[in-house]
């Protein structure tokens, strides 16, 4: 690994056992699955979403290994309240040592249908909120010396696919922001790191018409990776790793990527692509 690629100017980080992490949509997917995993490492979990009852289910998974482990019932859409959850936590839990921004809603819908209200509900969510949030720590972590923040994303971030222009440039714009400020937080302990998932099977949810056909991941592969990333501090990921591959060779001639997929869209969706 170059020293472009980790986050820590080239020391590895410390295990996650025994750390504080809060992670957001904690309460099914890849967030209740990062959860599991890193309680099941030895870390201390805090996990936060809007539906209780899922919440409490697996917070009872997580204390098994973590005893200690907390969980709160909020609406991370509501902007204005982040700030008081933030200082909950932090009264409740203590300063976490790693936040996982995980909490987001995916959608799969193709111009023209897609509407203005939907593109703002979805950057609210999925941007504004995490930014939000990471705001009301990265102070008091500046001031420890100590931190780690860790953004998950989307391969829709990187290679733009059809039907999910609203959805990967709300977590283009996500990234984007936490690339400039690793370079902000450069040097003062405080580290960011992204990881961009695939296609991920969710509580056996069947995938849209756009990806019939395709095998979705399991989220443990993503909670496992996201671990191993914080223990080696490395800056980004991409699960599966192929699609590294594949924005690279996006980034070569993104006409001819974006004509591609055009043409699959056509054939995947037909008439329904155009539908209103």
């Amino acid at each position: 690994m170059t020293a472009s690629a980790r986050a820590t100017e080239g020391e590895r980080v410390s295990s996650v056992e025994g750390k504080r992490v809060l992670i957001t949509g904690g309460s099914s997917g890849i967030g209740a699955a990062i959860a599991r995993d890193l309680a099941g490492a030895g870390a201390v979990v805090g996990i936060c979403a809007r539906r209780t009852a899922l919440l409490d289910a697996v917070l009872e998974e997580c204390r098994a290994w973590s005893p200690d482990s907390r969980a709160w019932t909020v609406d991370l859409d509501d902007l204005d309240g982040i700030e008081s959850f933030a200082r909950t936590v932090e009264a409740d839990f203590g300063l976490p040592d790693v936040l996982v921004n995980n909490a987001g809603v995916a959608t799969s819908v193709p111009l023209p249908r897609i509407t203005f209200d939907e593109v703002e509900s979805l950057m609210r969510l999925n941007y504004l909120s995490p930014v939000r949030l990471s705001l009301a720590f990265i102070p008091a972590m500046v001031a420890r010396g100590s931190g780690q923040i860790l953004n998950v994303s989307s391969v829709a971030a990187r290679v733009s696919p059809p039907t999910q222009g609203t959805y990967g440039a709300t977590k283009a714009a996500l990234t984007a922001f936490f690339e400039s400020a690793a370079a902000d937080l450069w040097g003062t302990g405080v580290t960011v790191h992204n990881v961009y998932p695939g296609l991920i099977t969710v509580n056996d949810v069947e995938p849209d018409a756009l990806h019939e056909g395709m095998t979705g991941l399991p989220a443990s592969d993503v909670a496992e990776a996201v671990r191993h990333q914080l223990e080696a501090g490395t800056f980004e990921i991409y699960v599966p790793e192929e699609f590294k591959v594949t924005y690279a060779r996006r980034a070569k001639d993104v006409g001819a990527f974006v004509e591609a997929s055009g043409a699959y869209a056509s054939r995947q969706l037909g008439d329904d692509l155009r539908a209103t």
